[in-house]
């Protein structure tokens, strides 16, 4: 297998590995999720932003993603990290590939990583910073890329909506 993308730690580990979704760099933190199932639920739920999320379950994208199955809006994880990847999904409601999405919203994806040993290395040492990259990026240029890229402090701005929204209800006890 020809690896096309890698995973460089802010503490110069590297993970080769193939890249799906968005083809654009991201530097974010690196953590991970044992979730058997409900990946288009993590990767738009909003407390994941800047978060790159390694799944720990090997099988990833094999029933696509549904319209009606978001947990915001507009998904702003930062990437998805899979040990496989299966882009021809198997689901009557689909009506996107996970790859689709993550291109949408710029969302890079990296399969074939060996998420057993990425996931004991964040468990013992601890989240690190990252940056989802090109195999052939130099990883002197990938850490500095890292160590330049301001750490984003205000998640909550970039997920909250812009306006209030009231809902109402007949039941006085909910208003």
């Amino acid at each position: 297998m020809e690896y096309n993308r890698k995973l460089v730690l802010e503490d110069g580990a590297e993970y080769y590995g193939t890249g799906f979704g968005y083809t654009g760099d991201a530097v974010c933190e690196i953590v991970f999720n044992t979730s058997m199932v409900g990946y288009q639920e993590i990767i738009s739920d909003p407390s994941y932003t800047y978060q790159a999320v390694v799944m720990t379950y090997p099988l990833i994208g094999n029933y696509g993603t549904a319209d009606e199955d978001y947990e915001t809006k507009n998904p702003t994880i930062g990437g998805l990290i899979v040990r496989e990847y299966n882009d021809l999904p198997s689901n009557f409601r689909y009506t996107k590939t996970l790859s689709e999405v993550m291109e949408e919203y710029k969302i890079p994806g990296l399969a074939g990583i060996d998420t057993r040993k990425l996931t004991r290395s964040i468990r013992d040492l601890g989240s690190r910073r990252g940056i989802i990259t090109n195999a052939d990026t130099p990883t002197d240029a990938a850490l500095e890329k890292i160590k330049n890229t301001p750490v984003p402090h205000d998640a909550v701005a970039c997920v909250s909506c812009k306006k209030r929204r009231y809902s109402r209800t007949a039941n006085a006890k909910y208003n």
